[in-house]
């Protein structure tokens, strides 16, 4: 709108421009068109005068023909020779086929028509068998006068050319005849040569006055020649002034049949019990599968039928083959479609309230239908739909009691295999998002984020320090140091302020290693400080340092023993 606004007085400032320029060109722009007018006028009276030659020239050898003609037969009765007979009835054939040939020439320049387009039985040749002639014909008649003008180009183009190659090829014969008639001594092999002169001089003519009707009938078709644009434009506006009439009323039969079974289909899941409830029973998946095909089948024959009425017959051949070619492409996947039928009708591999495995992801079957709908209440959104012949491959469980859908919530500490520890503040059927201590974003796909095996810290967690004394402490290290170093890491943690957070507390001896004894530190703690799971643990680890150096116990460190060699 302000790009408009901008353009706006610049095209108001040219449209007053205009009409002040208007009355001062007026009378140049009457004498352009008086100018054009003329030319036109002229290029008409030119190509007039070209057709009343061309016609001309065609009654003259129509006339020399049929006088031709007429001394053939004279002669072949006058001739009793069989021999002479035979050349003399082909020169009789080949001069009325010149004839038949000159007459349909006059009249295509005098009409600017061709014959073959009244030829009723020129137009019905086919040579397809009966059955997919019907069907195909209107389809192939079509497509064949669309192209028709170019083809016809085409085909005038390569007369023109043959018939200038072999115009100058004629001339140089009846220039060689002349140069031996005059060479000639022999009143014999003269009248001979006479007689074979006249023959290529008919020849030189004929082939002049093709070339002649070639040329004109091409200067015809193409006088008129536009724009690729504008003869799409032509046709476009053709086919739907036509066409496009049939096409939306066999659309909307189509839709209108498709929609309105859809329809009563909706008013049965409305009104009859059986449709809403969790366990469908199998009678009402068959009702709506059969519902489905026969609203398909039904919709279908609708646009057929409209096509039909409306006597289109090239819309209703394609849209026959198009049928056809459809049945044929899904007889390939009948196993398919069996197999999809029967997870439609809860017969397959997958039924409904069970719980199968998608992409990694745990889901509940809500739904089967020509679109699989799968639920997962843990995810946002919770739901998705699939084509049900995503499903095939798939294996459904009953759902066990109390079983989780995914190992978090929205909100949820979790620690991963490959270390990241993040509150999670997203999870979608697509991806996982974590978001680290410090405000760092760590994205996972779903699937990826569920092999990193993730532990919930939001349920509680439990925490282990192991920290080592010296073998001096040995007596004491599995009774009195034990009792010691749990009294003062429980005032410490209440010290810090976590006693309230605390679930349980041990303080264990583990094992005996190469140089000290070790003892660990088992802390529960409540999921509300989940946050704080780092802090804790390096907590604990400075409690025990703090342990060791309040009642002096020693910290060994790895020692390194050299034996010496007597």
């Amino acid at each position: 709108m302000t790009k408009f606004l901008r353009i706006f007085p610049a095209l108001a400032v040219l449209s007053v421009f205009l009409l002040l320029q208007t009355p001062q060109h007026a009378t140049a722009q009457t004498e352009t068109s008086v100018n054009g007018s003329a030319k036109v006028a002229a290029t008409i009276a030119d190509q007039q005068t070209a057709q009343s030659e061309t016609l001309i020239n065609l009654l003259q050898y129509k006339t020399t023909l049929e006088k031709q003609i007429a001394e053939t037969k004279k002669e072949i009765k006058k001739t009793r020779h069989p021999m002479d007979k035979e050349t003399l009835s082909i020169k009789l054939t080949d001069l009325k086929e010149q004839l038949k040939n000159v007459r349909q020439n006059f009249v295509k320049v005098a009409t600017g028509l061709d014959l073959d387009v009244f030829d009723e039985d020129a137009q019905q040749k086919f040579v397809w068998q009966e059955e997919v002639e019907t069907l195909v014909r209107p389809l192939l008649q079509e497509l064949k006068e669309m192209t028709k003008r170019p083809r016809q180009i085409e085909r005038l183009k390569s007369r023109v050319a043959y018939f200038e190659s072999r115009l100058p090829r004629a001339e140089e014969a009846v220039e060689n005849i002349d140069i031996l008639i005059n060479a000639s001594k022999s009143p014999v092999l003269k009248w001979e040569l006479g007689i074979l002169k006249t023959d290529f001089e008919k020849r030189r003519t004929n082939i002049d006055n093709q070339l002649d009707v070639a040329r004109f009938e091409l200067a015809e078709l193409t006088k008129d020649k536009q724009s690729f644009y504008e003869s799409t434009k032509k046709v476009m506006a053709v086919f739907f002034k036509s066409r496009g009439k049939n096409i939306l009323f066999a659309l909307l039969a189509f839709g209108g049949v498709f929609f309105f079974f859809r329809f009563v289909d909706r008013v049965f899941k409305k009104t009859h019990p059986a449709f809403k409830s969790k366990e469908r029973p199998f009678y009402i998946r068959l009702i709506e599968v059969l519902l489905l095909i026969f609203a398909v089948i039904a919709s279908t024959s609708a646009s057929l039928f409209t096509l039909y009425i409306s006597g289109d017959w090239f819309l209703l051949s394609i849209a026959i083959i198009f049928i056809i070619g459809a049945l044929w492409t899904a007889r390939e996947g009948f196993t398919r479609y069996y197999e999809q039928v029967k997870l439609i009708l809860n017969l397959g591999s997958v039924r409904e309230n069970e719980r199968v495995t998608y992409n990694g992801v745990a889901w509940q079957v809500e739904r089967l239908a020509l679109f699989a709908k799968l639920k997962n209440p843990a995810l946002s959104p919770s739901r998705i739909r699939l084509p049900i012949g995503e499903l095939e491959n798939v294996v459904s469980r009953p759902v066990g009691k109390n079983e989780p859908w995914f190992p978090c919530m929205i909100d949820d500490w979790v620690i991963l295999s490959d270390g990241v520890r993040g509150k999670v503040i997203s999870q979608s059927p697509d991806m996982v998002e974590l978001i680290q201590r410090g405000g760092a974003y760590v994205t996972y796909q779903t699937s990826d984020f569920l092999g990193l095996n993730p532990k919930n810290l939001s349920r509680n967690f439990r925490l282990k320090s192991v920290f080592g004394i010296d073998y001096a402490h040995q007596g004491e290290c599995t009774s009195t140091i034990l009792m010691q170093a749990k009294e003062f890491i429980t005032a410490k943690l209440a010290e810090d302020g976590y006693t309230d957070h605390v679930l349980n507390l041990n303080v264990e001896f583990e094992s005996a290693g190469a140089s000290s004894l070790n003892l660990v530190i088992i802390a529960d703690f409540h999921r509300d400080i989940a946050e704080l799971y780092g802090r804790l643990q390096r907590a604990l680890q400075r409690y025990s340092v703090d342990a060791c150096t309040h009642f002096g116990w020693n910290i060994p460190f790895d020692q390194l023993v050299v034996h010496k060699a007597d």
